[in-house]
């Protein structure tokens, strides 16, 4: 393991590669693990550890992070890449398939509570990152800094209510995954400055 000392950017990949496009987080980790980044970056696959995470935030608490995961969101679609709360709550277009989202972690703890089933915000692990989020700050009293990029996985269809059981991606999934590594690299620099 590297030097806590040394490490100051955490890039997590959250997912279940068991269910499709809903793995595209631990996907994203694989294919980082092969590139060359930054010094002080550290690449862990988080899979679907839930309150498990826990331990990790309290170890890189002073770290920045930049979680990847799945998300099902229905009301609004990027004209760029960067989303606040409040756009998200506006629904302004419709999203698609894709679709990227790039959100500070410190508005999920505004986005949604940890009831899911009648929102538009929706994470597929038994337990969701906003609850992880908001139970460390409230047993560390701190929040966790970051981004989390968010890949729409939602078709905005009535048909679209499970997950398929394949470790495959899908083409419209598969065809992001250099997007979301640029997107990846250009905000470790970011982070690092």
């Amino acid at each position: 393991m590297e030097n806590l000392k040394k490490i100051k950017t955490i890039v997590l990949g959250i997912g279940n590669i068991l269910l499709g496009d809903e793995g595209i987080g631990v996907h994203i980790v694989k294919r980082l693990q092969e590139e060359d980044l930054l010094p002080g970056v550290l690449v862990i696959d988080g899979s679907t550890a839930g309150f498990r995470l826990l331990p990790l935030f309290e170890t890189y608490r002073n770290c920045k992070f930049i979680i990847i995961d799945a998300i099902k969101l229905s009301g609004i679609s990027p004209d760029n890449v960067t989303y606040s709360t409040a756009d998200i709550k506006n629904k302004k277009n419709i999203s698609t398939r894709g679709d990227l989202y790039l959100i500070p972690l410190n508005d999920l703890y505004n986005i949604v509570d940890s009831r899911y089933h009648n929102s538009d915000f929706i994470s597929f692990h038994q337990t969701g990152l906003i609850d992880v989020l908001k139970l460390f700050s409230l047993t560390h009293n701190m929040k966790i800094d970051g981004y989390l990029i968010g890949v729409n996985i939602s078709e905005n269809s009535k048909l679209d209510n499970a997950s398929p059981f394949t470790m495959e991606l899908s083409n419209t999934i598969e065809k992001k995954i250099p997007k979301i590594i640029g997107l990846i690299k250009k905000n470790i620099k970011l982070l690092a400055d």
